[in-house]
């Protein structure tokens, strides 16, 4: 089925369109957004002003001429921060509804937060840790242990709202908001948001690590302590000629890195998972759990196919290895790709692990994957190995993708036979 998700969030409003399968997981066909900043210079109470209702209206006439276009089975709408904040709320949600003719649903901070931590936990094999949500408004921080929401705490502290303060009194709003609540501390966090991701890009891209996609990217609270520390003084033409940041993000970047070094210090320093899914596929996925097997089906069903778990069963029982599983992954991706019409299949399954998005897994469990493919194809680069965050050789690389390259050999023999 085709389901649109739109959140007219305290910065910016965003729709996107998503192929959902049938076993719950999805895959993005395109999106479109616009920075309304509906919640700039907002305090609680205050009336959205009339010219960025007028601006939300007109994004939501965009949004409307998109769905017009597509055949879409069902279309979720969410409101957070701002229309919970403002006088007029309400009044603004029933025009947008009416101009969308769907439901403008407000939720509460909880909500917020349940929503954002079950698009991470559903597209990330993390079952504990602090996960989090920074928008341009508020603050959202979820404690999450055996894949279980315990609790959901949120606070008023978002990039844009806290933009025009000086470092300093950015640190010690944070520190007061985190003081009032009672959270536990963290041996690992997990984070989404615009900002959050705009970081991790940063860091991507400055590290050369070779994939495109953040999702799943560990940052180190050492590197988000330098970047709070440098972006605050620089301006927004200098931020903006940084790698990864763009200019719409170059307004709030510096407040956000900021607000995610204080949010890491107050539990210990622990480094930062980064997911490019939050509260959007949260609502996207609500009522469902999905886990690494889940998203394996999803490569074979965006690619028309019946998922051959066959040859990932033999190759789990052939290797004897704590990273069986990856190798297994590795012979399921690149049949998939052999399946379609690859002639190198194996490079073909690289190709997608540089340039695409796998849910499910972390960078580096990713970037594992992709190196056994590309060993399968005789060769895998040493600097590539370096990177993994684990003791993994260049020769048990290669071992494993000779075990993949067999495995593929001998399905196409079956299947001639």
């Amino acid at each position: 089925m085709i389901s649109a998700v739109i959140d007219c969030g305290y910065n910016s409003f965003r729709m996107v369109v998503y192929q959902v399968f049938r076993n719950g997981t999805f895959r993005a066909l395109g999106s479109s957004k616009s920075f309304v900043r509906i919640g700039e210079g907002l305090k609680e109470g205050d009336t959205i002003p009339e010219e960025k209702v007028e601006k939300a209206e007109r994004t939501f006439t965009i949004f409307k001429r998109i769905l017009n276009g597509i055949n879409v089975d069902e279309v979720k709408i969410v409101a957070t921060s701002a229309f919970r904040y403002a006088s007029n709320g309400n009044e603004v949600r029933l025009r947008l509804s009416k101009i969308i003719e769907n439901e403008v649903r407000v939720i509460s901070g909880e909500e917020e937060g349940s929503y954002a931590a079950l698009g991470m936990l559903n597209t990330l094999p993390i079952p504990d840790g602090i996960f989090f949500e920074l928008g341009g408004g508020s603050l959202e921080i979820a404690e999450v242990t055996s894949g279980n929401i315990i609790r959901v705490h949120q606070l008023p502290i978002g990039a844009l709202k806290l933009v025009s303060l000086p470092e300093r009194e950015i640190r010690k709003k944070v520190s007061d908001e985190l003081s009032t609540i009672n959270i536990k501390k963290a041996n690992i966090m997990v984070g989404s948001g615009g900002n959050v991701r705009a970081l991790a890009k940063l860091d991507l891209k400055l590290s050369s690590f070779p994939t495109k996609s953040v999702h799943g990217y560990l940052l180190s609270s050492k590197q988000i302590s330098k970047y709070a520390s440098l972006l605050p003084s620089l301006d927004d033409e200098s931020r903006k000629s940084l790698p990864g940041i763009s200019k719409e993000r170059a307004l709030t970047i510096h407040s956000a890195s900021v607000i995610v070094d204080e949010l890491i210090k107050y539990l210990n320093g622990s480094d930062m998972i980064v997911s490019l899914f939050g509260m959007r596929e949260g609502v996207l996925t609500e009522g469902k759990k999905l886990d690494k097997m889940n998203w394996l089906e999803e490569i074979s069903y965006s690619n028309a196919i019946d998922p051959p778990f066959g040859i990932f069963k033999e190759v789990m029982s052939e290797v004897d290895s704590k990273y069986s599983f990856y190798v297994a992954s590795s012979a399921l991706l690149s049949l998939i790709f052999k399946m379609v019409g690859y002639f190198n299949p194996f490079r073909a399954c690289y190709r997608f692990i540089k340039e695409s998005v796998l849910p499910g897994f972390t960078l580096d469990e990713v970037l594992l994957i992709g190196l056994i493919c590309e060993a399968a194809s005789g060769k895998v680069k040493k600097k590539h190995v370096k990177l993994l965050k684990d003791d993994i050789t260049k020769k048990e690389l290669l071992s494993f993708g000779n075990i993949v390259k067999n495995s593929i050999d001998k399905y196409v023999v079956g299947v001639r036979v």
